[in-house]
């Protein structure tokens, strides 16, 4: 389902959500709602701008001063995750939260005044179907050349994507082989591509261990696609027998929330999964599990995350811990138990992020970060602390990216980091997994939020 006018949105990192009504009027003073909006000042101030401003301001710049003052308006606010979103970052906004777009499938690198580099091919999307080739340089989309266009804009960027079943003619240029001689010119051809849906995965799925009993499952980021997505990677672990699962939200900086309570409840039979508590009634709400579609008791569960674990993967943790359904490795996570409420801005194309509720565990914890006391411990404690090297964050990260970039037929970024190292985290999970401990460490320790491991 796509988002409509408003949607939950749980993400620290993200750049959407709306607010319900940007129109504040003295209206609003008068009900004694502590809201301020001086729309006459507002107007002084524009005109003042237009009138007298030492250089004539065009459209654009005054579109951008526009949306710079609502941006502020939401921005001024207590927390951080409060935004303006633009009617051209909007649209992006619904294509990620999504998980899927309309496009001919290729990752793209801009390189200024002369055109777009082909990093990545999806397979089986249409410019696979076209013949497109990773390192050829899209020079020309309908015509229009792309070396004078600036291409540090969104929107001269996006003229790959549209409609599905739309029809788009690119210009390609192939460079010549390093082993052609000396003065061989590059290739030129034109390719019609029809347009159609992209769906890039947020679920990396395999088997892992000795006997490959361990299913392992990394989320991305929570978005629309990731339901179906994770629906299938645990279908199919579960069919092939494995003994335990581990979910990866290391680096999850959250996303919607619909797709966090439904994997959730994936391994919780019954039971909240997470509250949530705001000013209006709509912001009110306990999301439940349900037995229908959880997967058997027996099939252990290891939670990974770290200090960028947020948001929605924090529902997923901490209701997890809560229910004592699996262990929760790794290190300390961000801290984010905040809900924004995304609103689309009626007939303007664009929307505001708002912080509409905080949330809670279903044991009633909440760690959310203080902005005014950045020092102070946030986010969920796991069953067990694991630390990680600089060195092997980073090389972590790494892998990730080569997980990603394999969706798209591209060479490994990090050659150096091998596709089957496991990282000192993911080897815990495998040792309490591989010695029968994940009841001991979840039954045998403190409550969940107890710093037991300092």
């Amino acid at each position: 389902m796509r988002p409509t006018t408003l949607a939950w949105i749980l993400s620290p990192l993200s750049v959407a959500a709306m607010f319900v009504a940007l129109h504040v009027s003295r209206q609003a003073e008068a009900r004694g709602e502590g809201v301020v909006w001086d729309d006459e000042a507002f107007a002084f101030v524009r005109r003042l701008v237009a009138d007298t401003y030492v250089d004539e301001v065009d459209e654009r710049q005054s579109r951008e001063a526009y949306n710079a003052a609502l941006d502020g308006y939401v921005h001024s606010l207590p927390d951080d995750y409060n935004d303006f979103i633009p009617p051209e970052e909007y649209r992006k906004w619904l294509d990620d939260t999504a998980g899927h777009y309309a496009g001919v499938g290729v990752k793209i690198k801009v390189l200024e005044g002369k055109g777009i580099l082909i990093q990545g091919v999806f397979p089986g999307g249409p410019a696979s179907r076209a013949g497109v080739r990773i390192g050829e340089i899209v020079t020309h989309v309908n015509g229009i050349a792309l070396g004078t266009t600036d291409l540090t804009r969104e929107e001269n960027v996006r003229v790959l994507k549209g409609p599905a079943g739309s029809s788009v003619t690119v210009t390609l240029e192939t460079p010549a082989p390093a082993d052609a001689p000396k003065g061989t010119l590059a290739t030129v051809r034109s390719v019609a591509i029809t347009r159609g849906d992209i769906r890039p995965p947020s679920v990396f799925a395999h088997r892992i261990g000795k006997d490959k009993s361990v299913g392992y499952v990394r989320i991305e980021e929570f978005v629309e696609a990731t339901v179906p997505d994770f629906d299938q990677a645990l279908d199919a672990l579960v069919a092939a027998g494995v003994r335990a699962v581990v979910v990866d939200l290391r680096g999850n900086g959250g996303g919607v929330l619909p797709a966090t309570v439904h994997i959730a409840d994936r391994f919780v039979r019954d039971g909240d999964i997470v509250r949530m508590m705001g000013r209006t009634r709509g912001s009110r709400r306990t999301e439940v599990a349900r037995d229908a579609g959880t997967i058997p008791d027996a099939i252990g569960l290891v939670v990974l995350v770290d200090g960028r674990t947020a948001s929605a993967s924090e529902v997923f943790s901490g209701c997890i811990q809560d229910h004592r359904r699996g262990v929760i490795l790794g290190t300390r996570t961000y801290g984010k138990f905040l809900v924004q409420n995304i609103t689309e801005i009626p007939g303007r194309g664009a929307a505001v992020k708002l912080t509409t509720a905080r949330y809670m565990t279903p044991n009633g914890r909440s760690y959310a970060r203080d902005p005014k006391k950045p020092d102070e411990p946030a986010g969920l404690l796991p069953d067990v602390v694991v630390e990680m090297s600089e060195a092997d964050r980073v090389r972590l990260t790494m892998a990730f990216e080569n997980q990603e970039e394999a969706v798209w037929g591209a060479p490994p970024l990090h050659p150096e980091v091998p596709a089957d190292w496991v990282d000192p985290q993911l080897q815990k999970a495998l040792d309490l997994i591989a010695g029968n401990l994940l009841l001991q460490e979840i039954r045998g320790g403190a409550a969940p939020g107890t710093d037991r491991n300092g």
